[in-house]
């Protein structure tokens, strides 16, 4: 999917590595540096794709996307806010799927970096009655960052829904996790001395007192990633299995195996915002030999 996302016609060339595109309905911003690829979607600030040179694709991203305007792009990184989960309509906040103003870009020796914000307006205020800014940092180059800032005052939970590619459902650990966590399957608490999982199945875990790293540890495709979360109260690790899969009509029987979800979340502890001093959130990825 990446290198199809590379093939679209440019638009408009922002930079020498940075151009609009489009992808059905939804316009891109594509980065093609020496020192990495990647695609942000201007719907939901979302970062599509990330691969340093040298590498392959960090993120996972379907091929079965409608890229209809307004509705969600399942794989990358969406930004769930200002609230996470199906506590209120639409699923996962309305940040994901309302298009965003590119503040700024900026290229380097090392990269390139993306500024995004969002603004309240009368189609939030009727979803959410709060005014507020967010803005987001992407930052892509060896590592990837992702920086979330919430001006204004009021209270919000939020997720980086990070969908990281991987060989095979079950041949990837996550550690780094927490001894306690939460399943919303079985709706009961459970613990692990070791702070790791290996899901293999269908999976929805909230992990409420996470390291400040987590690393996944891919067998079948002999890396791993470094998820450093910041300013985050729990990770979230999430697959919907291949019963949950068969009735998701953006994903194939197979996706569901080459997915990972490992998220950056304030859930139990709400994001505060306040005159002066806006929430935040934010992650590092990074890509290792395993």
């Amino acid at each position: 999917m990446n290198d199809n996302l590379l093939a679209l016609p440019v638009l408009e060339q922002l930079a020498p590595s940075v151009t609009r595109r489009r992808i059905g309905e939804i316009p891109l911003l594509v980065v093609d540096h020496p020192r990495v690829r990647g695609a942000v979607s201007v719907q939901g600030a979302q970062l599509l794709s990330w691969q340093p040179a040298g590498s392959a694709p960090g993120l996972w991203l379907g091929e079965r996307n409608t890229w209809v305007a307004g509705t969600p792009v399942r794989g990358g990184v969406p930004l769930c806010w200002p609230w996470f989960g199906t506590v209120a309509k639409p699923s996962h906040g309305f940040a994901r799927t309302l298009d965003w103003d590119l503040v700024s870009h900026d290229t380097t020796e090392d990269g390139v970096v993306l500024v995004f914000r969002l603004e309240s307006s009368d189609v939030t205020r009727a979803l959410w009655p709060h005014e507020f800014t967010l803005t987001t940092r992407i930052t892509l180059g060896e590592t990837c960052g992702i920086e979330v800032e919430a001006s204004g005052e009021h209270r919000s939970t939020a997720a980086l829904h990070t969908y990281l590619q991987i060989g095979a459902l079950g041949e990837a650990e996550v550690s780094g996790l927490g001894k306690h966590y939460h399943d919303n399957l079985l709706a009961t608490d459970g613990s692990d001395a070791g702070g790791a999982v290996t899901p293999a199945d269908h999976i929805e875990r909230v992990y409420p007192e996470p390291d400040e790293v987590s690393v996944v540890t891919d067998r079948a495709l002999g890396r791993a990633v470094e998820i450093a979360h910041h300013g985050a109260s729990d990770v979230i690790v999430w697959n919907p299995g291949p019963e949950l899969a068969a009735g998701m009509a953006d994903l194939t029987d197979e996706d569901h195996l080459h997915f990972l979800c490992v998220e950056t979340g304030r859930v139990s502890t709400p994001l505060e915002a306040a005159p002066g001093r806006p929430a935040r959130l934010g992650l590092t990825l990074r890509l290792l030999p395993a």
